[in-house]
């Protein structure tokens, strides 16, 4: 009667994982029969169908004379392995060209493996299938769990994955060591631990691979977005919303605290002349060119962001006059001097300078007219130069 029980509680659970996946592919069919399919979503469907064809044959094995099942048991796990780990990995950012080939020569070698087995070993290829397939299931794992508990642990969710994979790595080791245990009354209760733990993990694992995948894909597109939203695609610097709303803290903690903080607006000079005199490429080569050098002249707590066009903005905390002029001045000629692809002479920057010193509460609107008039000043002396503006009146608090 024991032996019924765990037999019906472990068929139980393969028919309850086998719906689970066959309508976790219905839906995510379903989603992508309106938007595009991307690589990730294709390997984490190939992923899923080959474990409803694992299911399928767990759920016949007591019940099929069929010689080479469990090997082609194996070679199923093994293949729907490699594409859920090629899938997790993609969706990391990890998929590169080199991890891909090392993946599907560690699948070819395993799966080789098993074949070798099969032929070496006739009477006893069972107990050496499960070791085999165990110990190559893990090491696929061996890398995802990497990036998620070591390289990567960015988000709680991705530290909870790797801890979950981690365990279900822990019970495929586990799996490899069971069929080695004698028969005495200690050996069977590790063994019966050990599957127990195994079959666990199989069932975590099928939840975590739809949950996670999931879960990921949506931490990712929230990534993206916010990464649209904020970031200037041609400089990949903060944009001009991201720049205001990331200043509007910064003004409230300098008016409260009175400490000195300087407004600077920069801009290319002869910007104009040069998208139209040698093309609009040339003309994004020297923006991010002026990106790069300006955002690495910056300190950490300052802010940097594009404007529009040619214009760009940076917001100095705790600067003073004496020491944005110095800055200003930095930053100018920083670029001095430089070539860049398809332009036949260095270009040049002007940049206007404003410095709040009281308590007041400026705008950000109102340093950006006054920085503003500060250019205009240095385009007028010749280009090429810093200018500054002051505030001459006491402002009225928002």
């Amino acid at each position: 009667m024991k032996f019924i029980a765990v037999h019906f509680d472990l068929k139980t659970l393969l028919v309850c994982l086998f719906f689970a996946n066959l309508f976790t592919v219905l839906l995510v069919l379903a989603y992508h029969s309106r938007y595009p399919r991307d690589g990730t979503s294709r390997l984490f469907i190939v992923a899923k169908l080959l474990q409803l064809v694992i299911l399928i044959l767990l759920l016949v094995e007591g019940s099929t004379p069929f010689k080479f099942l469990r090997l082609i048991l194996a070679l199923g796990c093994l293949a729907g392995a490699t594409a859920e780990m090629l899938a997790l990995l993609k969706l990391l950012g990890a998929s590169t060209d080199r991890v891909k080939r090392s993946y599907y020569t560690l699948a070819g070698c395993s799966g080789a493996g098993l074949l070798v087995i099969e032929m070496l070993f006739p009477l006893r290829v069972q107990p050496i299938v499960i070791v085999w397939t165990s110990l190559s299931v893990a090491g696929l794992m061996a890398y995802p769990v990497y990036i998620l508990c070591v390289k990567l642990k960015e988000t709680p969710l991705q530290k909870i994955m790797g801890l979950l994979y981690s365990f279900v790595m822990l019970s495929l080791l586990g799996r490899a060591v069971e069929p080695f245990l004698g028969t005495g009354a200690t050996d069977t209760a590790a063994s019966g631990l050990l599957q127990a733990f195994f079959y666990i993990a199989v069932y975590l694992l099928m939840f975590l691979w739809t949950a996670g995948f999931m879960l990921l894909s949506r931490e990712r597109i929230y990534a993206e977005l916010e990464r649209v939203s904020t970031y200037d695609e041609l400089t990949g610097i903060l944009n001009r919303r991201a720049f205001v709303q990331r200043a509007g803290p910064l003004l409230d903690t300098a008016a409260k605290e009175a400490t000195p903080f300087s407004f600077l607006l920069l801009d290319v000079d002869h910007f104009k002349s040069i998208n139209d005199t040698y093309g609009h490429d040339t003309g994004d080569k020297v923006l991010r060119d002026f990106a790069s050098k300006i955002e690495g002249q910056l300190a950490n707590g300052d802010l940097f962001g594009r404007f529009g066009g040619e214009e760009f903005a940076v917001f100095l905390h705790r600067a003073d006059e004496a020491a944005s002029d110095e800055i200003a001045e930095r930053l100018r000629l920083s670029v001095l001097d430089t070539v860049v692809e398809g332009l036949p002479m260095p270009y040049t920057i002007s940049i206007g300078v404003i410095t709040v010193t009281s308590a007041e509460m400026v705008p950000l609107n109102t340093l950006y007219k006054l920085s503003d008039n500060a250019l205009y000043e240095a385009k007028q002396q010749g280009r090429n130069c810093v200018s500054r503006s002051r505030l001459t009146r006491t402002l009225p608090l928002p």
